[in-house]
């Protein structure tokens, strides 16, 4: 029997592991050329984790026909947004970097999730915004101006302009991918199995992604020459597995230590290697020194959210 101390650290390395597929993903897109096809590479590694998995455990892979049609079209949608989050984030990666890029998502997951929570929208449980949950998206928001430096003051050009659409596009992904665990987890509901629900999600995703790589003719010749170094880096395939990994640890430790305390966990453990890969370059990431201030804004973000969450 794991102790407690145990497993929380395990939602900490499995938030870890999502900065790390991050980054890895966007150095597969670089190798392969393509966001699309690093992106069909991943679900599809992601999906056969998730198949091998149930497999293993004996859990369920059909459907029933009575489940199709009893239930809104909307519950099969969790994999397209989160093919559109994944692949936002392998462009915004090495525009805005790995701190952005985690925490700009995050924002926005944040702000969906207190409005489907307010409208218990994808027949989610309705919980109210109270004046503390209020004040904790307050915290927030305030911790992810400082935190991406758009409080710094600086001189309006093409460049900067181009830059806050990318970080807009940023908070979208988040409120997209808070859409997607809404439904999913409804599915799972549906399905009986938050596992089976999470395989259906990665399918869905993968099948999309490998008919648009189809149609736009790109393959695995698509490797760019230039950049042979990439082909010894065998980590840069893994990021699927991360991902995957990520929806299997959740969905087996809510049950033993509540949603609230893995979401917030797996959120520190997230923002803190974002942090690390930024200020140290890891997985041949460009460099950006996290300065104390934007530290800072990290820690109101994460106070932020452990309000959102428990008050």
């Amino acid at each position: 029997m794991m102790s407690v101390l145990s497993l929380a650290l395990v939602p900490i390395l499995m938030g870890s592991g999502l900065a790390m597929q991050t980054a890895v993903n966007s150095k597969l897109r670089q190798a392969v050329g393509s966001p699309y096809l690093a992106s069909a590479v991943s679900f599809s590694v992601g999906a056969l984790f998730l198949l091998g998995i149930t497999g293993m455990t004996g859990g369920s892979l059909g459907i029933s026909w009575q489940v199709i049609s009893q239930n809104p079209w909307w519950i099969w949608s969790g994999g397209v947004l989160g093919v559109i989050g994944l692949t936002v984030n392998l462009l915004l990666f090495p525009r805005l970097g790995s701190l952005q890029t985690a925490v700009l998502p995050i924002f926005g997951q944040i702000v969906m999730g207190l409005i489907i929570d307010q409208f218990g929208l994808f027949s989610s449980p309705q919980t109210a915004l109270t004046w503390l949950r209020g004040g904790g998206l307050v915290l927030v928001t305030g911790g992810m101006l400082v935190a991406t430096g758009l409080l710094e003051k600086r001189s309006v050009t093409t460049a900067t302009r181009g830059k806050w659409l990318w970080q807009g596009l940023g908070i979208g992904a988040g409120m997209l991918m808070a859409t997607q665990t809404a439904i999913n987890g409804h599915l799972g509901v549906v399905l009986g199995s938050s596992l089976h629900a999470a395989l259906i999600s990665f399918s869905v995703g993968a099948v999309l992604l490998i008919l648009v790589v189809i149609g736009g003719r790109l393959s695995l010749s698509g490797f760019r020459t230039t950049d042979a170094t990439s082909r010894h880096n065998w980590w840069q395939w893994l990021g699927g597995f991360l991902g995957a990994l990520y929806v299997y640890g959740s969905s087996w430790l809510v049950p033993q230590i509540g949603t609230g305390q893995v979401v917030v966990l797996a959120l520190f453990g997230q923002l803190l290697f974002s942090a690390l890969i930024d200020q140290f370059g890891w997985f041949e990431a460009v460099i950006n020194r996290v300065a104390l201030s934007r530290l800072v804004g990290l820690v109101a973000l994460f106070l932020g959210v452990l309000s959102v969450h428990f008050l």
